[in-house]
């Protein structure tokens, strides 16, 4: 039977669906959506042509046949038909130099070789929404994200780990953007995470670099606007005089050239020359349009009004209807209904997609939109275009925020005694217009220092709205306001913010080099380095962070005698920090060195009778421990995590009732608990995990959505102590209310939570399988696995070894099923995962080496190959016994029993009686030194000792009797 789905919606409802993914939804609405991507050529009427000749100008019309680029179209095909699986490539350049084509012809180009092309759209371009995506994506994909650099990260990284991506045996991700600043290098890092591999950065230098190639260039697109405009064999026009210029290194000028001189000709008018001017005629062909349309009574909107339209279109770009009115509503439009300036304008430019419901669809190129901007506004030296006063403050105003509606109140105002006003709201098209006012400024200094600069003195929380891109954008100004970029810096979070940091950190950047210029004191100019350092690490820009926090230390070292104790204290915060920064690029050893002598140093300070700042001396043990931990030095540890469960508890008595305190006091309860279950403390262990659980719940209740993360790590923590201490259905409730948490969270933030998710599901495939259900536990370590391949991606410590473990359970899950050949490959990656991390990192990873080893040849064994599982049980015995010699008190004496017995084991198999001998002997004494009462997996490991004892002595007797 065929199975069918049947959706409904009644009138003005939307639906949205997706096949084999996922749909992202805020508001009531998809954060982006995925359609196939248009491989036809839009052709534009004659008629529109000659009366709009910027319309040829639009890239997707692509009327000037595609040409030069060809190494980057080759590069990208080989990109393409590369091995990877899953990779993200960028390309960007200024506007007007090519992208859009070069991503159409990569786009036609793979669809004629049977790949699926794909666009991808973010809320703030409204297209039809009655789909997310457009059906399944076949064995090849290609993904095409127009003005990447224009979406907050978050919503970024939500399309890039759609399982959507994840079907197809082949996906390529294009990104386009103007701009490879810092929030690619950003993305750059977390790729990893979402199972992407970071292809190659292509940046589009000039279409034609040559003066020749630049003559062919502007025949080529002559010869195609002379076609579009109906002139057959126009005279050919002198090149413009200066072709070698700067200006024409931009494609679309160029082609504007071309297009002005045809155009020109056709109507008997001298054709301009300079690259402002091309623009200015252009948008004299718009007013004549715009013109002839009122005088025909096509629309009743009057050229004046038309053209502030188009101005407000220009900025805010393309709206749903009602959106639309209300913006031309509070730009100050005066003189016509809005509504009727509405529908007037899309008769000028009507909507590209008139099943859409949207309006003001903006001028077209972007380049050209940004340049009638320029012109319209007050400040200019063009003489031959008389801006508009009504420019001056327009962005203001069609940005002032919004006042929130008040709560029903059950009759009662919002001015009530004791009430507060509801605050206001950003514009729902801020993000838009700020980029297109700052991409403007970018080339026209008197937009920004008319328009731009004195907007963000007066309100500089609009640049934290305009998002990452913008913040970005800022620091790229020539003309830079710094007033106004410390007034930004003031509104900015203090905590992570993930589509902010990269801009984030570039604003600091900027900051910090001018504060550097102008200060010479060793304090100011090592606070400067260390808060762009913090900057730096929220972006995951961790080399950059290395060097900054490196300068700061550098700088407070070299005082004369160590400077005052307040420096002293810095430097040990520096020392810190700088660990972790070096912990984040995998160089853990010295990360630790680092974060080791920051607290020597605050120690030292301690004792000299310095009054220490208890967080930042918290914080130092506390990340101390945690990274020692992680590295499988649960020993040295200890001390680290207890100490900085003693400062959080003091802490929490001076500051009783904040959330901050509390919060940070539960995580090291819940650190110090888990330390001591890895040290195999477990009822020691409950009591601190149990505490930690219950004051997240509670700071959970009191702060709702701000504490998910921290739940759930505890609630997976508590199941795990609980699983060991004799509560096994305790243990699985708590393990499946933390993977529900952290599986929510990874479908709203996949980038932040993906690690949480995985670790999560690890925990339940564990509490599953001691529950002996192993079909469930062998789905979850699945997903956890899938999970951390793609984190471990890359290359660092932690993650290697998390995959090694979830690798190692996955053997352990079908092993349970009678599945031994399934788990060989698991079994065998753990192993491998291990040995690298033995290899780089040094002994602290040799107990979990031997203890997989022997897993392995185990299971080897299981398929009978006992030839190639015998050296690696050797190799275990090797490693356990150099551990015994290097520390007689290690806790490996009972993996060294089961080696043992596993190796006798292989060497009967082989009839190695004389090894086997041997290999039981030593584990008969093992066996004998264990203390009393052990486990009953001991005690196990102690029946099959004497099983196989017996059985490789009667071997021996057999063949003594036998001789």
């Amino acid at each position: 039977m065929e199975a069918s789905q049947h959706i409904h919606a009644e009138p003005g409802s939307s639906v949205y669906a997706v096949l084999h993914g996922d749909i992202h939804v805020r508001n009531g609405r998809p954060v982006y959506q995925v359609t196939p991507f248009d491989l036809t050529r839009r052709s534009v009427p004659v008629e529109t042509a000659l009366l709009q000749p910027s319309r040829l100008l639009a890239a997707e019309n692509r009327v000037v046949p595609f040409h030069g680029r060809g190494g980057e179209l080759d590069a990208l095909g080989r990109w393409q038909e590369s091995d990877t699986a899953r990779s993200v490539a960028l390309v960007h350049a200024g506007g007007g130099q090519g992208k859009t084509r070069l991503a159409a012809r990569l786009a036609a180009d793979s669809a004629q070789r049977g790949w699926t092309v794909w666009a991808a759209h973010h809320r703030s371009d409204p297209i039809a929404e009655q789909v997310v995506a457009p059906g399944d994506p076949g064995r090849a994909l290609l993904l095409i994200v127009d003005y990447a650099d224009r979406w907050p990260a978050d919503d970024l990284l939500m399309l890039l780990s759609n399982p959507l991506l994840h079907r197809p045996r082949q996906c390529r991700v294009l990104l386009v953007a103007r701009s490879a600043n810092l929030w690619w290098p950003a993305l750059q890092n977390r790729l990893g995470k979402a199972g992407l591999d970071a292809g190659p950065t292509i940046e589009l230098p000039a279409l034609a670099g040559s003066h020749t190639d630049r003559q062919i260039s502007f025949r080529v697109a002559h010869q195609a606007f002379s076609e579009a405009l109906g002139l057959q064999d126009p005279p050919l026009p002198a090149v413009p005089a200066d072709l070698d210029g700067e200006a024409y290194d931009v494609a679309l000028t160029l082609h504007m050239a071309a297009l002005v001189a045809i155009d020109s000709f056709r109507l008997k008018l001298t054709a301009p020359r300079d690259p402002v001017d091309l623009s200015r005629y252009l948008l004299d062909r718009e007013h004549d349009f715009w013109l002839s349309l009122h005088d025909n009574g096509r629309v009743s909107t009057a050229p004046r009004i038309m053209r502030r339209a188009v101005y407000t279109a220009a900025l805010t770009g393309t709206l749903p209807y009602a959106e639309a009115a209300t913006a031309l509503e509070r730009i100050g439009l005066s003189g016509s209904p809005p509504s009727v300036v509405v529908d007037d304008h899309a008769v000028c430019y009507p909507p590209r997609d008139p099943a859409a419901g949207v309006a003001l669809e903006p001028l077209y190129p972007d380049r050209l939109a940004e340049d009638f901007l320029a012109l319209s506004t007050p400040g200019h030296a063009c003489a031959g275009y008389v801006p508009d006063p009504w420019a001056t403050g327009a962005a203001e105003r069609l940005l002032r925020p919004e006042q929130a509606p008040s709560p029903a109140t059950g009759g009662l105002r919002w001015w009530r005694r004791g009430a507060r006003q509801p605050p206001p709201q950003a514009v729902p098209y801020a993000r838009p217009a700020l980029a297109a006012l700052t991409d403007t400024a970018r080339r026209w200094p008197h937009v920004a220092e008319r328009e731009l600069w004195p907007l963000l003195r007066a309100r500089p929380q609009l640049a934290v709205e305009g998002g990452g891109s913008v913040v970005a954008a800022l620091t790229e100004i020539e003309c830079v306001d710094l007033p106004a970029l410390e007034a930004v810096e003031k509104c900015l979070p203090r905590h992570q913010d993930i589509d902010l940091a990269p801009g984030v950190a570039a604003l600091i950047r900027l900051l910090t080099e001018h504060r550097l210029r102008l200060s010479d004191s060793p304090a100011e100019r090592a606070e400067l380095h260390e808060a762009l350092g913090s900057r730096l690490l929220q972006a995951g820009l961790w080399p950059e962070a290395v060097a900054s926090f490196r300068s700061a230390v550098s700088i407070r070292k070299s005082l004369p005698d160590g400077g005052p104790a307040s420096n002293q204290l810095s430097l040990a915060g520096a020392l810190s920090a700088l660990g972790m920064a070096m912990y984040r690029t995998g160089r853990q050893q010295r990360a630790v060195e680092l974060m080791t002598e920051g607290i020597q140093l605050f120690r030292e300070l301690q004792r000299s009778g310095v009054t220490l700042p208890v967080h930042d001396f918290a914080m130092a043990h506390s990340n101390l421990g945690m990274a020692l931990m992680e590295m499988g030095r649960g020993r040295e540890a200890e001390p680290y995590t207890a100490e900085g469960l003693r400062l959080r508890l003091r802490r929490r008595a001076a500051h009783s009732g904040r959330a901050e305190a509390e919060a940070e006091l539960a995580a090291s309860l819940d650190n110090y608990g888990l330390l001591l279950y890895q040290r195999g403390r477990h009822h020691e262990a409950l009591p601190y995990v149990r505490d930690a659980a219950e004051r997240y719940a509670r700071l959970h209740v009191a702060h709702p959505g701000r504490f998910d993360e921290d739940v759930s790590i505890a609630l997976k923590n508590l199941g795990m102590v609980l699983d060991a201490t004799g509560d096994p259905q305790g243990a699985l409730d708590a393990a499946r209310k933390a993977c529900a948490i952290a599986e929510g969270l990874a479908r709203r933030n996949p980038s932040a939570y993906k690690r949480l998710h995985g670790y999560n599901l690890h925990g339940l495939a564990i509490r599953l399988h001691h529950h002996a259900r192993f079909e469930e536990s062998l789905s979850a370590v699945l997903q956890a696995h899938e999970i951390r391949s793609a984190l471990a991606q890359d290359g660092s410590a932690p993650d290697a070894l998390h995959l090694a473990e979830t690798a190692g359970f996955a053997d352990t899950a079908l092993a349970a099923l009678g599945r031994p050949a399934e788990a060989v490959p698991y079994a065998r990656e753990s192993v491998d995962l291990l040995r690298g991390l033995y290899e780089a990192e040094g002994t602290m990873y040799r107990p979990p080496l031997a203890g997989q080893l022997v897993v392995l040849a185990q299971r080897l064994s299981q398929v009978d190959e006992p030839h190639t599982a015998w050296p690696l049980a050797a190799e275990a015995a090797g490693h356990l016994r150099a551990e015994l010699r290097a520390a007689p008190d290690a806790p490996v004496r009972p993996f060294l029993l089961m080696c043992l017995v596993v190796w006798a084991g292989l060497s009967k198999d082989l009839e190695m009686w004389s090894e086997a001998l041997e290999q039981l002997t030593e584990a008969v004494d093992l066996f004998a030194g264990l203390p009393e009462g052990g486990t009953e997996e001991y005690e196990a490991w102690g029946a099959l000792l004497s099983v196989t004892r017996d059985e490789v002595l009667d071997a021996l007797n057999g063949g003594a009797q036998e001789a």
